[in-house]
């Protein structure tokens, strides 16, 4: 069942986090899921078609990884690490935060091309109709 558990669940597998860390994911497990469940195919009754399939909580959890990263990345302000005033040193954080999120929105792609089957294509703008 797709949920913000089940996508907490399935971040925990991709990312090593504390207790503490997780429940701050949280809300961005909720977010992922709240955006994925709209795309899901439906039946003609409007019920949705594919909310058991464990592929999509590991894609809404892809989806929040992205999410934390980027706040993360943006959080931290201008990457600053350390400031030396006596001969002017500056530190600045390398590359890996920006090379993590890349590397998560290349898997959050990768695993979205995989659920496509499971997602409503919204670029057409005509929807099969039953008559009765």
């Amino acid at each position: 069942m797709l949920n913000q558990h089940t996508v907490l669940g399935q971040l925990r597998l991709l990312v090593e986090m504390t207790d503490e860390e997780a429940h701050a994911a949280l809300p961005f497990c909720a977010a992922a899921t709240e955006q994925l469940l709209p795309k899901l195919k439906r039946d003609d009754d409007g019920e949705l078609l594919h909310r058991t399939d464990p592929r999509l909580s590991r894609a809404a959890a892809c989806a929040a990884l992205v999410m934390l990263l980027n706040r993360r990345e943006n959080s931290e302000g201008d990457g600053v690490e350390s400031f030396k005033a006596g001969d002017i040193t500056v530190n600045k954080r390398g590359q890996a935060a920006r090379d993590r999120l890349r590397i998560a929105m290349d898997e959050r792609d990768a695993v979205m091309a995989d659920v496509a089957e499971l997602l409503r294509d919204n670029r057409w703008a005509f929807e099969a109709r039953r008559i009765t």
